[in-house]
Order: C-alpha cells, then structure tokens, then sequence
C-alpha cells in the first residue's frame, strides 16, 4: 500500500473507535475486540480514540476488518434505530449521524475498496450524507439523482416509477455527464425497503451503458428490495435488515 493509504486506513481506524466509544463504553469496545481475536489493552484505546496515538497501519487494518466481520455499524444501528408500530423507520436519526456515517464509511472501505468502484450512485435527499462519505473513502466520483431537473445541466438522464402513497409517477433525474460508458458503479442508499428507487438507480445505470457491481445501505426493511438488485451486483451490504 502507498503511504497515503496507509495513513487512510489508520486515521479510519482511529475515527472508527472514536465513533464507537458514543455508543458503547471502554469495557463494551475492549471486549469486542477480544472476542475478535484482538487485544488492546485500555490505555491503548484510549490513546487511540483522543489521537494522542495512531495505530500501527497492520494494526489499524486489523480493527477495521474486525469491525466489519463483527457487524458493529448493525449493532451500532440496532441501538439507535427508531421504527414505530407502522412499521416507519426513522431516517433522520441515522442518515444524519456523523458518528453512524464514519463507522459505515470504515465498513465500505473494507468491503469495497478492491472492487475498483468507479462512481458512487444515490438518490437525494436522504442518501446524500452516506454516499458522500462513501465516495470520500472510496476516492471516488458522486453521482446524484433527482427528483427534479434543474438548469445545472444541458442534458439528463429520466426514469420514471410508480409510488403508491400517494399513487403517482415519481421520477428521478441524473445529469448526463456524471456517468460514462462501462463506469462500475456501487449504489449507495440509507433505506432499502419497497426497492422501488433502487430499481431507478439502476436504470439510470443501465441507460449510461453503466454497470451496477454492488449496492450498499444503513437499513433494509422486510425483503421485498431484494427483487431490485440488478444480476451484476457481486456484493449486497446491508447494515442492519428489520424485518417488520
């Protein structure tokens, strides 16, 4: 690895831990890592988490895999999520969390970073925080869809979809230039639940001759999104399924 992205994965390591430690005490962290295989003792931790000391890079490495093979971004999820008797999650709880948002940022990092992702695709409002940092750690181009045109851009690319509540046409609107011919694309959305906008994502894809190599999410609820994903998308990662 290049020493710029040596230190990348130390400063995640870092962010990740200092991420984690507003949702679980020393003790609740400490333990699992260990229960991963990996000791750190508490005056380490707690360098790490203040920035006094950056992990070694093996060592940063080594946090970041565990975290992601232990699912810590659903734990982390499971204790701040809100989903009331209908069955609506609480988006806003968790697409805005800076703290959600770097600990997903260091799971698409260890899950994504040898695909050679070449844009990160979403559809606004909601999504946009995670896909920024998505794209961030990845060193990736953001590409975002609309629900309107606007004059930013002399061509777009249009899908329209049915939304039932109310019954309508939704449409959602990308600029031309943001995707090319043969890009490999990961989409990025905080919710996956009816699947209905990340069929559109991958349409507008598939327009630009572009293909959808993988997906990713905060929240996917009950399992009907999953008649969604496009035949070319080798890797789903989904940090917390609510089955409701």
């Amino acid at each position: 690895m290049k020493k710029y992205d040596l230190s990348k994965v130390q400063l995640l390591a870092v962010e990740s831990l200092r991420a984690l430690r507003k949702f679980m005490s020393g003790k609740e962290v400490l333990k699992l890592l260990e229960e991963g295989g990996l000791r750190i003792t508490a005056v380490d931790l707690s360098r790490y988490v203040t920035g006094a000391v950056l992990p070694r890079p093996s060592r940063a490495l080594e946090i970041l895999k565990l975290l992601a093979d232990s699912n810590v971004l659903g734990e982390v999820l499971e204790r701040a999520l809100v989903v009331d008797e209908r069955g609506v999650v609480n988006v806003a709880r968790i697409a805005y969390d800076i703290n959600i948002l770097r600990l997903a940022a260091a799971r698409a990092y260890v899950e994504f970073s040898q695909l050679n992702v070449d844009k990160v695709l979403t559809a606004a409002v909601n999504g946009i925080p995670l896909a920024v940092a998505v794209a961030n750690v990845l060193g990736v181009e953001l590409c975002v869809a609309r629900q309107e045109a606007d004059a930013s851009a002399s061509s777009y690319v249009e899908v329209k979809y049915f939304a039932p509540d109310p019954p309508r046409y939704a449409h959602l609107y990308l600029p031309s230039f943001m995707l090319r011919e043969g890009d490999s694309v990961l989409i990025v959305d905080d919710l996956l639940q009816s699947g209905r906008t990340l069929r559109a994502l991958s349409e507008i894809a598939a327009v630009k001759g572009a293909e959808v190599i993988a997906v990713f999410s905060l929240i996917a609820v009950g399992d009907r999104w999953k008649y969604s994903i496009p035949n070319t998308a080798s890797k789903i990662v989904v940090g917390k399924h609510v089955q409701h």
